[in-house]
């Protein structure tokens, strides 16, 4: 007997949609709250508690909120709200006015954070799914000796079933 795996609440553009969109919101939102701007350098003072948090607590949390949304694969998805957030903000600053006393970082000092907050959101999207997954429990996936294709012969399990 071969066993069903649940079906996604919407298909996986739908998802991807939703879990980008969102966690783009609580990326923005959560900038806006700790009021750290990753594109300037205001000096060493700049590397407070808050720049901390924003650069490795909320990316984790947002990735999180992906992979709770999108479900298996979140964690790829989750690489696109950091890079497109920061590239606007990045953009935004380059062609805008920068405050006075802070400069503009160097565009491959700010690709060094961009990949950094790219890649603790990917292990917030690990996290998530590992949470989806301990929520819904635990499903042997294709591959294993329940799932064969119906011109193949059933592998024999180690428990004689």
């Amino acid at each position: 007997m071969q066993k069903q795996l649940p079906q996604p609440w919407a298909p996986k553009w739908q998802r991807f949609l939703v879990a980008f969109f969102a966690a783009g919101l609580i990326y923005q939102l959560g900038h806006l709250l700790f009021g750290v701007r990753i594109e300037l350098f205001w000096g060493v003072a700049g590397y407070d508690l808050a720049w901390v948090a924003t650069m490795f607590i909320l990316p984790v949390v947002t990735g999180i909120v992906v992979g709770f949304i999108y479900g298996w694969g979140g964690k790829l998805v989750a690489h696109f709200p950091p890079l497109i957030i920061l590239g606007i903000d990045y953009y935004s600053m380059m062609h805008g006015t920068v405050p006075e006393g802070a400069k503009l970082i160097p565009l491959m000092w700010w690709g060094f954070f961009v990949i950094l907050n790219m890649e603790f959101c990917a292990a917030g999207g690990v996290i998530g799914e590992l949470l989806l997954k301990k929520y819904y429990g635990t499903w042997d996936l294709p591959g294993t000796s329940d799932y064969a294709p119906a011109d193949s012969e059933i592998i024999p399990r180690d428990d004689g079933k």
